[in-house]
């Protein structure tokens, strides 16, 4: 028989089985012990969390309630160590982030229906009004032109509504974006950053 231990990401509660949960809090105690007094520990580990309460609830479903140390095991292979490091910092404008491509998704954040203008919005990198006041727009230019209902711009709409995918991760938002959403990559750089900046400052009391 298998322990099975409720703990809370972010606000959410997950089921892990016993190992699974004892891997998960030695990761978690490892990576706050190598942050140790930089200023931005808590929101690292706090972008830590949300990456796997995502994973995790990514493997849940009807008929599956636990998350098994297995797959506790591949997570964290997936986020990757959280080290400090010894060698010198690397600023961040000579480490960029790898270019991510750009996906069409439905953004639910601020969306007046959908979400279909808000992920117009991003791929394009306009303002959503401007994506909403297009589809109003083409609307009016087809009634006064042919004199019937804007069938083609609400149709052109609804289509969008059941092809393109709602962005339910931080990969899938940032990919909305075309940024890098590259966990190991930002927690790495929220590290040497911090790190370039406190030896600067030791440097110059020296």
């Amino acid at each position: 028989m298998q322990k099975v231990i409720t703990i809370n990401l972010n606000g959410n509660a997950y089921q892990l089985d016993e190992h699974g949960y004892d891997a998960l809090r030695t990761y978690l105690d490892r990576a706050a012990a190598e942050l140790g007094g930089n200023p931005d520990a808590s929101e690292i580990l706090r972008d830590i969390e949300q990456s796997v309460a995502e994973k995790c609830r990514r493997l849940l479903g009807p008929g599956k309630s636990v998350v098994t140390a297995a797959e506790i095991a591949q997570i964290l292979r997936e986020i990757g160590p959280v080290e400090t490091g010894g060698g010198a910092p690397v600023p961040p404008s000579m480490t960029p982030a790898p270019p991510q491509p750009k996906r069409l998704y439905q953004i639910r954040e601020g969306a007046l229906v959908s979400g279909v203008a808000n992920g117009l919005a991003a791929y394009f990198n306009v303002d959503p009004t401007i994506v909403r006041v297009a589809f109003v727009a083409a609307a009016v230019l087809e009634m006064a032109n042919f004199d019937r209902p804007p069938l083609l711009a609400v149709g052109l709409y609804v289509l969008l509504v059941f092809l393109v995918p709602y962005a339910k991760t931080s990969e899938q938002r940032a990919a909305a974006q075309g940024a890098s959403a590259s966990l190991p990559y930002k927690l790495q750089n929220a590290v040497e950053r911090v790190k370039a900046r406190f030896d600067g400052l030791h440097h110059k009391m020296h």
